[in-house]
């Protein structure tokens, strides 16, 4: 079951990396609407399995993006591997109605101040236009974690679901 799980996990985060870096920038939509869907679904895999498990497909999706495609590397790998392990650690202790929320929007929120915070400092000047962006693409990310959380679930966690039937 470990490895079949960590076998999705991989191939998840490596279809949706291919997706970030090649299928998106092509398809003519205005980029900074669009959220970042590797980072949507690695929050996602530390809001279902928790920390441990969302910093290392975190470190892993931050390390493949920060050598193909975003500046700064190094950034980028932290930065999703704390969005990660926080979703997880969230997600372990709030109520479970709330769990497709607010992990998710802490953790994507994180990233985006970040990434402003580091505009900011390398350009020295505070994009406040990009607030407004920032906003859109929260809302896109809670709304594809969302759909997505159901069908990780029963993916990534297919014992649990049978427990609850019984």
């Amino acid at each position: 079951m470990r490895l079949r799980r960590r076998i999705i996990c991989i191939g998840f985060t490596l279809l949706t990396l291919l997706t970030d870096t090649s299928v998106l920038p092509y398809t003519g939509l205005d980029m900074r609407f669009v959220p970042r869907v590797c980072l949507v679904f690695v929050i996602l895999v530390g809001t279902i399995l928790g920390s441990t498990q969302g910093m290392i497909y975190g470190a892993m999706a931050g390390i493949l993006l920060g050598i193909t495609a975003y500046q700064p590397p190094g950034l980028i790998a932290a930065m999703y591997t704390l969005c990660a392990f926080s979703a997880g650690f969230i997600s372990r202790r709030i109520r479970p109605a709330l769990v497709t929320v607010l992990p998710p929007a802490g953790g994507y929120m994180m990233y985006e101040a970040s990434m402003l915070i580091y505009r900011y400092f390398s350009t020295g000047y505070l994009p406040v236009g990009n607030l407004v962006y920032m906003l859109i693409r929260l809302v896109i990310a809670l709304a594809l974690v969302q759909l997505m959380y159901i069908p990780g679930i029963r993916l990534l966690k297919p014992s649990s679901i049978g427990k609850a039937r019984r």
